[in-house]
């Protein structure tokens, strides 16, 4: 009997960024429709580069240091949230990054606070002590650094990004534009190979060495979809 290999999908978001919201539903959407035998994860991505991309998309000044502070502990205590739902179950999890990024969607001031979060944890079901005592122990924080080390061994800089491994017709992972690439994914998750891609060497390869080896297949190239 032949083994199912499952396929991997790991995707790169800013926990409360809209354009990351709208990428992360298609996705489940396309999950819930696909044929293929899925297994992914939502990771919150904070770095140098996720955040001067967050700046610039907002026309704020690279030099605005004050802007930039803001941003970051926003970034950084949603995730931190975020992971702490997960301990409650992916599907919490899951409902608990859509709803602060569906709130902080329509927030006027753009801040991350604590009735957001109060409010994403009501309406995934979580349990409310729990989570406060998650959000805040030293547990999660190393939890939330190890995504980041498990992204910079991926060489991932931006979100939203997916990376796919166990692609049919390919040895190596596949990252990609996660808002760019829908034609590409549904090839994918309906277990065809995917066609009218841009292979481009990401050089990475020498910096996965320790990721390598607890993975099957390489992250050799970076694709980026036409379409």
């Amino acid at each position: 009997m032949e083994e199912t290999i499952l396929l991997e999908m790991y995707l790169f978001i800013n926990p409360i960024g809209s354009t990351c919201y709208h990428a992360e539903q298609n996705i489940l959407d396309m999950i819930q429709e696909a044929r293929e035998d899925v297994r992914f994860r939502f990771i919150p991505l904070m770095n140098m580069q996720s955040v001067q991309d967050i700046m610039e998309m907002n026309g704020k000044s690279r030099t605005d240091l004050a802007t930039r502070n803001k941003l970051v502990m926003n970034i950084y205590h949603a995730a931190l949230d975020f992971k702490a739902s997960l301990f409650q179950g992916k599907k919490r999890g899951r409902n608990f990054l859509l709803s602060i990024q569906r709130q902080m969607e329509y927030s006027v001031d753009g801040n991350y606070t604590n009735d957001i979060a109060m409010q994403a944890a009501l309406e995934s079901g979580l349990d409310k002590e729990m989570f406060i005592h998650d959000r805040n122990s030293e547990f999660t924080a190393k939890s939330f650094m190890k995504d980041q080390k498990t992204a910079a061994e991926m060489n991932v800089k931006h979100h939203p990004t997916v990376v796919l491994f166990n692609v049919k017709g390919y040895d190596c992972g596949i990252a990609m534009d996660a808002c760019k690439s829908d034609y590409v994914l549904k090839e994918i998750l309906a277990g065809r190979m995917p066609t009218d891609l841009v292979e481009k060497d990401c050089g990475c390869h020498s910096q996965m060495n320790s990721f390598l080896k607890s993975n099957r297949t390489p992250l050799k190239i970076q694709i980026d979809s036409n379409n």
